[in-house]
């Protein structure tokens, strides 16, 4: 397996487009569709399904994505890191979050800091909850974005931001958009759809679940991504309960999710890190801006809620 294969595959999917993607990468694009076949025979799987107006990622490749960026950001972050070492005015923050996580609001919220700090190359992953574990704990990652479980010992941590919960109606129940909110002990027969549970996802709903003292029946399988789990429920195979920020755009059935006093159902996300970060300056810096900055871009965000300290 080629890393240019791989970086091929990563631009298609950024762009969405085979010539911009030959463009960026500068290729033609007999050699990029030729790279991205071999790739796909490696794999045993189609990455992308193309028509002539569009080029989408399948389930699989959709699937897959995450890993293979993973590998492409690590060539990445080798270079920057033996830079960093080289020349030390070069500093590195390495972020990790989970795919639940609102990228959108991450990316609007971190800019101010990466302005004001332009020497600091940073680096996304977007991993499951036991390889962030694991690589935060082995000091490849510096800081996580998770979904936080009640019970759950962390190492340091500040709240980040709140999202509200959206109950997918499954094609064959009478719950409708426009019927109010939804307890959460009170959902229909249906059952839910999970993953496969690597992102936080069914942990995450589990235990706010028993807290509220409700339950649900799950789904005896999985789906491989949140687009599958809004796609599954509209066939009418079960139900799906999803952030608002995981929604497709044009789901207009979501029903808001409220707990036994009507509050807001919500997943909770916080800021993860290992101690110390005195010793890296940058490090200490950018949990400064998290803790002292972060909280009132997010409370002027509209939708997401920044959590009390």
């Amino acid at each position: 397996m080629k890393l240019r294969h791989l970086q091929f595959a990563e631009a298609i999917a950024r762009n969405r487009s085979f010539s911009k993607a030959a463009k960026e990468c500068n290729a033609t694009q007999p050699t990029l569709s030729n790279a991205l076949t071999q790739l796909e025979e490696e794999l045993g799987g189609k990455l992308f399904k193309r028509t002539t107006r569009s080029v989408e990622l399948t389930p699989f490749g959709a699937f897959l994505m995450p890993y293979l960026t993973s590998v492409t950001s690590a060539q990445q972050e080798l270079q920057a890191a033996a830079l960093a070492f080289r020349k030390p005015a070069h500093k590195l923050l390495r972020i990790g979050f989970s795919p639940l996580v609102d990228i959108t609001l991450l990316n609007r919220v971190l800019e101010p800091f990466f302005r004001k700090h332009p020497t600091v190359k940073v680096f996304f992953k977007e991993c499951l909850l036991d390889d962030l574990n694991q690589r935060l704990d082995a000091g490849t990652i510096d800081v996580v974005v998770v979904p936080r479980q009640q019970g759950v010992a962390v190492r340091h941590s500040f709240p980040f931001y709140r999202d509200r919960l959206k109950y997918i109606p499954s094609a064959d129940t009478p719950a409708q958009a426009g019927s109010g909110p939804l307890p959460l002990g009170k959902l229909p027969q249906a059952p839910v759809i999970l993953t496969g549970g690597g992102c936080g996802l069914n942990g995450t709903l589990e235990d706010l679940f028993e807290r509220q003292g409700a339950r649900f029946d799950a789904y005896p399988g999985q789906a491989l991504t949140y687009q599958v789990i809004e796609e599954w429920a509209e066939l009418g195979i079960g139900a799906g309960i999803l952030p608002a920020a995981k929604l497709s755009a044009g789901n207009h059935r979501a029903i808001p999710l409220v707990l036994k006093d009507g509050s807001p159902a919500m997943f909770e996300f916080e800021w993860q890190w290992r101690s110390p970060v005195a010793a890296q300056r940058h490090l200490a810096d950018f949990v400064g801006y998290i803790r002292e900055t972060v909280p009132a871009l997010v409370a002027g965000d509209g939708r997401a809620v920044a959590l009390p300290a």
